[in-house]
């Protein structure tokens, strides 16, 4: 049996709106900050470019981990 998170109803709400808002606004910011930092030239040698990429990487890992915990959430009682 696949292990159960368990969260009281606001608990399970602050992930749900946190997610919301990484793979919303906090995607499309990051989004924006690689389209810049492209603009800039060659990428081999663009810090600001490798940083918007290792943020995006750290993004994506806190989008799936929120995604995990949510769809093995069980709501408890306080």
């Amino acid at each position: 049996m696949a292990s159960e998170n368990r969260f009281t109803r606001e608990g399970l709400e602050k992930l749900r709106a946190e997610l919301e808002q990484l793979k919303g606004e906090e995607r499309l910011r990051i989004a924006e900050t690689i389209r810049d930092a492209k603009s800039h030239g060659d990428l081999r040698e663009n810090a600001a470019y490798h940083e918007a990429k290792l943020n995006q990487t750290r993004l994506e890992k806190r989008i799936a981990d929120l995604e995990g915990a949510i769809s093995k959430a069980r709501i408890v009682d306080e």
